[in-house]
């Protein structure tokens, strides 16, 4: 789970589908479900957001991906 949030803070603002947080965070080393990616969204999110419910930080965009808030 941090290696996926730190992928995501260190591109904040950018749109990456599940194959893609796969492939950048897991490698192609193994084989992992790409509804991982939402567990393990969901369990930071637990972690992270004031409410986890109406997330702030870790954003889906449905039928996209997720996306880590741009900030200044």
């Amino acid at each position: 789970e941090i290696k996926l949030l730190t992928f995501l803070i260190k591109h904040p603002g950018r749109v990456y589908t599940r194959e893609e947080l796969l492939n950048y965070v897991w490698g192609d080393e193994s084989y992992v479900e790409p509804r991982t990616v939402d567990v393990h969204i969901s369990r930071l999110r637990a972690l992270i957001e004031p409410d986890k419910e109406k997330p702030s930080y870790l954003l889906t965009l449905r039928g996209i991906g997720y996306k880590f808030a741009e900030y200044e």
